[in-house]
C-alpha cells in the first residue's frame, strides 16, 4: 500500500503547522538526500496525497485534500505519540481493511494475501500500542482507534480509483478489495488485468444485448480470465434489480451453473460487498430448479423467462 518512507512524509506534513513545506526543508527536517525525498514525494504526488508546486524555482509541498490524507492527519493529530509511519507501513493496512468486524489471524492470512507469521507479527505490533484487541481467538480494532479502519477503506478506495484513471474517464467503483475491484467506467480499457465485465460480457456466451455506452471492468492482476460464476456475481453487484437477475437467470441456464458452484464464488465477493450475493445466487438456483414456482418480485414469470430464453436458443 504505502512505504515507510511515504507514510513518513504524510506524518511530517500532517504535525507541520505550516500551510506548506520546502521541499529541502522537508529533507534537512527528516535528515534524507534530496533525491530520495524528491522521489518520495513524487510518488506521494502522482497518488493524489500530496500537492506539490513550483514557486520561485523551489518546490512547496501539502497534503491534498484527498480523503485519506485528511483522515491520516486526524489520526497523526489525534495520537501524536504513535508512529504511524512505522506501524502502518507494508501489509498492515490491508490487515486492518479487513478488520472493520472481529477476525482470526487466519481469516484476515487469507483476506489479505499474507502468510499467517506476518499477520501475527503486524497485530503484535498493533497490539502494543493498543490499537488492536484480542478476544477468544479473534481480533479487532479498539475504539479509541476505529478511525485507523476508515482511513484505510478510504485509502483503498483511492488508491483504485487513482489506477483506474490513468487509463480511462468517468471512473465510479463498486467494489472494492485490497488488490481487486470492479468499476464503470466510459472508455474501453485493453490492459491484461482489466477483464471486461457487465453486460456487454454477456455476448460471449451467445447473450447479446442491447447496452448503454457504460463499460464494466474487473481489475485482477490474479486472474487470467473471470469465469461465468464470476460474471454472475458482478451482475448482481452492478445491479441487483429484476432485469439484470433476468440477465443472471439466462447465463445460469446456457452455462448450466450449479448452485455449489455460485454459492462459493459469491462467498468470494460477499467478504467486502454490500448486499448477500450467497442468497441472491440460491434463490435464482431455486426459481430455476422450481420451474418458477419458487418466486420473488425480482424474479420473472416463468413463462416470460421461457420465451426470453428461446429467443437466445437457450433451452430451459
Amino acid at each position: 500500500m504505502l512505504s515507510k518512507s511515504e507514510l513518513t512524509v504524510l506524518s511530517h506534513l500532517s504535525a507541520d503547522v505550516e500551510d506548506y513545506l520546502i521541499q529541502r526543508a522537508l529533507a534537512d527536517a527528516l535528515g534524507w538526500d534530496p533525491g530520495h525525498t524528491s522521489r518520495v514525494v513524487s510518488k506521494l504526488a502522482e497518488r493524489g496525497l500530496v500537492r506539490r508546486e513550483q514557486q520561485h524555482g523551489r518546490y512547496e509541498i501539502a497534503l491534498s485534500n484527498a480523503e485519506p490524507s485528511i483522515r491520516f492527519a486526524d489520526l497523526v493529530r489525534e495520537f501524536p505519540h504513535v508512529d504511524f509511519s512505522a506501524l502502518l507501513s507494508g501489509s498492515t493496512i490491508k490487515l486492518l481493511f479487513h478488520l472493520d468486524e472481529e477476525r482470526t489471524a487466519a481469516a484476515l492470512a487469507e483476506r489479505a494475501g499474507v502468510s499467517r507469521a506476518t499477520v501475527y507479527r503486524r497485530l503484535n505490533q498493533l497490539q502494543n500500542v493498543g490499537m488492536v484487541t484480542k478476544r477468544d481467538a479473534r481480533f479487532a480494532v479498539t475504539s479509541q482507534f476505529e478511525e485507523v479502519v476508515a482511513f484505510a477503506l478510504s485509502l483503498v478506495s483511492h488508491l483504485h480509483r487513482q489506477e483506474a484513471a490513468e487509463h480511462t474517464s468517468g471512473v465510479r467503483l463498486i467494489w472494492t478489495d485490497v488488490d481487486e475491484y470492479l468499476m464503470r467506467c466510459q472508455t474501453s480499457i485493453s490492459l491484461a488485468s482489466f477483464h471486461e465485465t457487465g453486460p456487454k460480457a454477456l455476448d460471449q456466451y451467445g447473450i447479446p444485448l442491447l447496452t448503454r455506452d457504460e463499460h464494466y471492468y474487473f481489475r485482477s492482476e490474479d486472474r487470467t480470465e473471470l469465469t461465468p460464476a464470476d460474471l454472475v456475481c458482478q451482475l448482481l453487484l452492478i445491479d441487483d434489480g429484476a432485469r439484470y437477475r433476468s440477465y443472471c437467470l439466462l447465463l445460469i441456464t446456457a452455462q448450466d451453473l450449479d448452485v455449489e458452484t455460485l454459492s462459493q464464488t459469491a462467498e468470494r465477493y460477499d467478504r467486502v460487498a454490500d448486499i448477500d450475493l450467497q442468497s441472491m445466487t440460491q434463490e435464482l438456483c431455486a426459481y430455476l430448479e422450481s420451474n418458477g414456482a419458487e418466486s420473488s418480485e425480482k424474479l420473472p414469470a416463468w413463462d416470460a423467462f421461457k420465451s426470453t430464453a428461446a429467443d437466445y436458443d437457450i433451452s430451459v
